[in-house]
């Protein structure tokens, strides 16, 4: 079962993949050649950085080695079994990634150093354009009634706070984002940071847009791991590696939060990435997915520790797209979300899913985290919890998940957190 703490609710996160039946073991199949595959190799939690370094050591020289025999009688050698090719080190979470023949991957899933060894997967970003305008999304987490067209938040905007959003790139130049976006990483080395598919800058927009973002002063950091709608598993794998280190050379556990509006099949090795670095105080959103299916058959929603969120359409219904279940924390506005796009840098697109529920739930962190001064990873979910609207939602559809619809506290009638906009400002949309 999902929990944080005692007191918590299960849940998890990303946009839809296509339907898994049911979760895939994570053991390697080499009954045909694995040359054409790539590997996770994930390490026993004992391992420290010293004995990864010293494996991928031992691991490139029995490729190596058999690389050398394969030669020495005659047979191919394939060109693209690499070895060792990326090291993933988060906490207690040590792994590597490569391709590798089959008499190496059997020794290397004999050495005792090894957990299990989980085959590449396909991971997907996913969401369905939709024609009409719309701003409801903001404007729901701050009224108790649906439908309203007014967002009221705190003037400190999540101003100091640092959303990693692990997606498909940023359109830094547009104008929603003021300068508050930067580079980061890219997992994709031979390809520019272009996003392409304008999956990430809406994502973006949500979270930290000027006027489409629940945390207006938030800061972004671009993490690209997608080129168009799909990518490899390892490819994220390296982008939330990558912002794990980040995050805490940086000194920004406290001030940081990572979005994965993505999804995959279930992940035994990505669901321990992401429960790793939540021991180190790391939050990670996640979308449901989009197959209205349970979020336990994905990850990283189905991971423990993720904030998953399932998606909600207007009149506090469950949207008829998003996953649902046990593995869900609470929802957030998922359908027909206005946000920044890329056709050029003031550029709007409206699109619906579990992607854009789940930077809704982002951007609130980093809004709780600088209007009350949150730090610890789990007050900052018990308090997002606690806000919550509870039984608003319409419970015949929402099959076993919790009934919890994000919220920011804003309370008109005591004036709580809001303040008077600032230099004429109107601070709400």
């Amino acid at each position: 079962m999902k929990f944080f703490a005692a007191s918590l609710l299960i849940g998890s996160l990303f946009p839809l993949i296509p339907a898994a039946p049911t979760p895939q073991s994570p053991s390697t199949d080499t009954s045909s050649s694995s040359s054409d595959k790539k590997f996770i190799v994930v390490l026993k939690d004992n391992i420290n950085i010293n004995q990864l370094k010293k494996h991928t050591q031992w691991a490139a020289k029995i490729h190596a080695r058999n690389l050398q025999k394969r030669q020495s009688i005659g047979l191919p050698i394939e060109r693209h079994v690499s070895g060792v090719e990326k090291t993933f080190d988060v906490n207690r979470f040590k792994a590597y990634s490569g391709s590798f023949d089959d008499e190496t991957l059997r020794e290397i899933e004999d050495n005792d150093d090894v957990a299990y060894v989980e085959p590449e997967q396909v991971a997907y970003i996913e969401e369905t354009v939709t024609q009409f305008p719309a701003t409801w999304g903001i404007s729901e987490l701050s009224n108790r009634v649906s439908n309203s067209s007014t967002y009221y938040y705190d003037s400190s905007a999540g101003e100091g706070m640092y959303a990693y959003i692990i997606d498909s790139g940023i359109n830094f130049s547009h104008e929603e984002f003021e300068g508050r976006a930067e580079l980061g990483y890219n997992a994709l080395k031979h390809l520019n940071n272009t996003d392409t598919s304008g999956h990430g800058t809406h994502v973006s927009g949500t979270v930290a847009g000027k006027t489409y973002g629940v945390a207006k002063k938030a800061n972004l950091v671009n993490v690209k791991v997608f080129q168009g709608r799909t990518t490899s598993t390892i490819n994220i794998f390296d982008g939330f590696n990558w912002a794990v280190q980040d995050i805490l050379e940086k000194n920004r556990t406290n001030v940081a939060v990572i979005n994965m509006s993505l999804t995959t099949k279930t992940s035994k090795a990505f669901n321990a990435m992401v429960d790793s670095a939540y021991e180190k105080g790391i939050l990670s959103v996640v979308a449901a997915g989009n197959k209205n299916l349970s979020a336990s058959l994905y990850s990283p929603a189905s991971a423990n520790t993720s904030i998953t969120v399932g998606a909600a359409s207007r009149g506090h219904v469950r949207g008829s797209y998003s996953n649902w279940g046990p593995s869900v924390n609470l929802f957030a506005p998922g359908t027909g979300i206005t946000s920044a796009g890329i056709a050029n840098d003031t550029a709007v697109r409206v699109l619906t899913g579990t992607s854009m529920a789940s930077p809704h739930v982002a951007g609130l962190i980093c809004y709780l985290r600088a209007a009350e001064g949150l730090t610890d990873a789990k007050e900052v979910v018990d308090r997002m919890l606690g806000l919550a609207q509870k039984g608003v939602l319409n419970e015949t559809t929402l099959n076993e998940s919790p009934n919890l619809l994000a919220f920011n506290g804003v309370e008109l009638n005591t004036n709580t957190y809001y303040e008077e906009p600032v230099g004429g400002d109107n601070y709400y949309y």
